[in-house]
């Protein structure tokens, strides 16, 4: 079917396709990017292939338009009959996609419905489980009717370019960003006595927190070994688990079978993680693979110091060294040698945890995230002058 083209004037319709909208970093993203979208430049909408998942309602009552199909991927025929209608509705210009199930059956309603503009948003470096057949002869097929593809770190670009084949010249990458004004920083916090003494947490206690669903990308099993190296050297350290998932009665196991249990937290899934990272006093991440993480801006927001992996878009974020420090994948002694040097030096951690919020106020606001979307979202539609954005030379 021929392409309509983008109306020269007027907002913008940009139709998320999307999973779900379940509890993760990505998912927030689009809870946190279409409300803040300027609405005489854009109109925004959400639909869910399967289950609406925890951001919808806040969706709604920000005033973006969802709908959730709840179908599952053998219902993918019903999905697709019902993304055409939806679009043969609304009429987006834009339709911007997530994860395969979404970015298939998007892509083909789109082009069955004419719509002038696909975009693939991406928020990994790497794919869990190798893409089959039928990925890649999906993408062969769909790739010349996609417009762009958006990635949220600089680290992603080989796996764009190298591993998936997308061409150069159709890669953005925009910057995820949060909000600092949600986030309180105190330079020397008083800790919640009451949530600290909820979760076993007394004044002498010196904490690592990290927060990420307990999947074995996010390699908990390093942070739990590493656990045991720092409580060797600080007896009094406590260690934060915030986050739940299908590893987390192995994790529990492995705790016991080093003997730490004692010294770790299951927080389990919160919805107070702002108020938990305000608890510790170094914040980590121990993934194998990452991209931009959410919870890694929220801990630096707070005025925390991180030790975390050096992968996908994690050293983009910290300023090594000088907000914290990133150490090899699957290494719990580098780990742990960095956790211990600012446990015991809580002025150099201080330190770094200011110039964490200060970097988090100077290149990943929520506003400058939203910017450059806009800018982008534009650029693609065609409706300003195309500038590259492929290269860390590209204006913000």
């Amino acid at each position: 079917m021929r392409r309509h083209g983008v109306p020269p004037a007027g907002p913008l319709r940009v139709m998320f396709i999307v999973p779900d909208l379940t509890v993760g970093g990505a998912e927030r993203h689009v809870a946190t990017l279409l409300p803040a979208l300027d609405r005489s430049r854009f109109a925004p909408s959400v639909v869910c292939i399967g289950e609406p998942g925890g951001f919808f309602d806040d969706l709604v009552a920000a005033g973006v338009p969802a709908r959730a199909l709840c179908r599952t991927k053998r219902q993918a025929l019903h999905a697709l009959v019902e993304l055409v209608g939806q679009m043969r509705r609304t009429r987006p210009d834009v339709v911007v996609m997530r994860c395969f199930n979404a970015e298939f059956l998007g892509r083909v309603a789109a082009v069955l419905c004419g719509v002038p503009r696909t975009v693939i948003w991406l928020h990994h470096c790497s794919d869990i489980t190798p893409r089959g057949r039928i990925q890649r002869l999906a993408e062969r097929l769909l790739g010349p009717v996609t417009s762009a593809y958006y990635g949220v770190a600089f680290g992603q670009l080989p796996y764009f370019t190298d591993e998936l084949g997308y061409p150069p010249s159709k890669v953005r990458v925009i910057h995820n960003g949060t909000d600092p004004t949600l986030f309180r920083y105190v330079p020397v916090p008083p800790r919640d006595s009451a949530l600290a003494g909820s979760l076993g947490l007394r004044p002498e206690h010196a904490v690592v927190g990290i927060v990420a669903v307990m999947r074995p990308e996010k390699d908990h099993v390093t942070f739990l070994h590493a656990a045991r190296l720092v409580r060797e050297q600080v007896p009094q350290s406590r260690f934060l688990m915030v986050g739940d998932g299908p590893l987390r009665p192995e994790l529990a196991r492995i705790a016991g079978e080093l003997g730490i249990a004692d010294s770790v937290i299951l927080a389990g899934s919160r919805s107070d993680v702002a108020d938990l990272l305000a608890l510790i006093d170094v914040f980590a991440l121990t993934s194998t693979t990452e991209c931009f993480p959410m919870a890694l801006l929220e801990a630096m927001a707070i005025g925390r110091p991180a030790v975390c992996t050096a992968v996908g878009g994690v050293p983009e974020i910290l300023d090594e060294g000088v907000t914290g420090h990133t150490v090899a994948p699957r290494d719990p002694r580098a780990l742990a040698e960095r956790l211990v040097a600012l446990l015991l030096d809580p002025a150099a951690a201080r330190t770094m945890g200011a110039a964490a919020r200060a970097r988090v106020e100077s290149e990943f606001t929520l506003m400058r995230s939203v910017h450059d979307a806009e800018r982008t979202l534009e650029e693609t539609a065609g409706r300003v002058r195309h500038r590259a954005r492929t290269s860390k030379g590209s204006g913000s």
